[in-house]
């Protein structure tokens, strides 16, 4: 399906973010626009009619929507992967921690639809390495049992690190996140035992997963997603392509890491 026409949809609703969600009702089972709004914007999405008339026409000037759909469709094509319903709306402009840790852009990715959230001034290569990390996300999920729907912390600490090193391969490591370079392997061993190990079978959808992952409260920062490319780099560095990666299993990719799941 490719990138819907969310600028002609920002427009007609007077940037109204209910009245945006309302439309992306249909691509969501059992979720009201209120739902989605607020779920959307815990990844980034803009936060009010003012912000988007404010970011619309400087998204427009700089040709994001065709700039996007570009990079979509070379992604997709190269990696063989499902054709999904693809939204881009703006990012939200006034969120600290996803300037710090995000270059300021956000996303997230189901196995059956992508959402973008990006600002005028992104340039092609950031916005290459979300695609790539996010469009990454869809291609593992569709190999997961149920659509991922039945993913467990492992799944995405795992998840995080096959897509930015996805990132690392197709974009350039220098567009790979801060959080790659935040810690020691000898801090994250010890991350893995103290805070994932013990909550391994933990659904992604449980509020404590995303304190793991994004380290929320007094978690380190990023440890999810920095132990989840430690694993993998472990992976690469023993042979392993990251196409040989996306076909196994969590705890196996884990073991052959020498993270030990007990």
């Amino acid at each position: 399906m490719g990138l819907l026409p969310t600028d002609r949809w920002l427009e007609e609703d007077e940037g109204d973010p209910f009245r945006l969600c309302a439309r992306l009702v249909p691509f969501f089972a059992k979720a009201s626009a209120r739902d989605i709004f607020s779920y959307l914007r815990r990844y980034g999405m803009y936060r009010s009619a003012q912000q988007a008339a404010r970011l619309l026409p400087r998204m427009r000037e700089q040709r994001l929507w065709a700039r996007v759909g570009r990079i979509y469709e070379r992604q997709r094509s190269a990696w063989k992967g499902p054709d999904v319903p693809v939204f881009l709306l703006p990012a939200d402009d006034r969120n600290g921690k996803m300037k710090r840790e995000f270059q300021g852009k956000g996303g997230v990715a189901f196995a059956d639809k992508l959402f973008f959230f990006l600002l005028p001034d992104h340039r092609d290569e950031e916005i290459a390495a979300l695609v790539v990390h996010e469009y990454n996300h869809v291609c593992r999920l569709k190999r997961l049992p149920n659509d991922g729907r039945d993913a467990t912390l492992l799944d995405a600490v795992v998840m995080e690190g096959l897509a930015e090193h996805a990132v690392a391969e197709t974009v350039g490591a220098e567009q790979c996140a801060g959080w790659t370079k935040y810690y020691t392997d000898r801090e994250m061993e010890r991350f893995w035992r103290r805070y994932i190990v013990p909550n391994q079978h933990l659904p992604v959808s449980h509020p404590h997963t995303s304190r793991i992952l994004y380290g929320f409260g007094w978690h380190p920062k990023m440890g999810g997603y920095a132990v989840g490319y430690a694993i993998v780099r472990r992976c690469l560095e023993r042979g392993h392509s990251l196409a040989q990666l996306m076909a196994m299993e969590a705890k196996e990719m884990a073991a052959l890491a020498g993270f030990v799941v007990e």
